[in-house]
């Protein structure tokens, strides 16, 4: 599972082993100022996901990687057994990360009181 932090200017994303693997990725930095939106998805349909393009996808297993969905690009971390969070970033190479999480709604409720407005 994916550990997000918060600090006063930037959402960190720090990842396990196996998901840096899975996903071809790396940790991430976002600064609060480039989300435009966060949402909690409690119950996650693999149809959010879209085309993989790099990663792992093994259907309702784990989901790991670059996706891409109506003409967007998608930063994706989620295994089975997770809520999930949307991210919806303004500019970037992606427009939009789903991040696996195990109470979507506490912590998109957090993220998003730290959003500048």
């Amino acid at each position: 599972m994916a550990n997000l932090t918060i600090s006063k200017t930037a959402l960190q994303i720090e990842l396990g082993f196996w998901e840096r693997l899975g996903s071809l990725s790396r940790n991430r930095e976002i600064q609060l100022a480039e989300i435009s939106a966060i949402e909690p998805v409690e119950d996650v349909k693999m149809r959010i996901f879209g085309y993989r393009l790099v990663g792992t996808g093994l259907p309702k297993v784990a989901v790991l990687g670059h996706y891409r969905k109506d003409k967007k690009k998608l930063m994706v971390y989620w295994v089975r057994g997770q809520q999930a969070l949307i991210v919806d970033l303004k500019s970037g190479p992606y427009q939009r990360m789903i991040i696996g999480c195990s109470d979507a709604k506490a912590k998109a409720k957090e993220l998003n009181s730290h959003l500048p407005v």
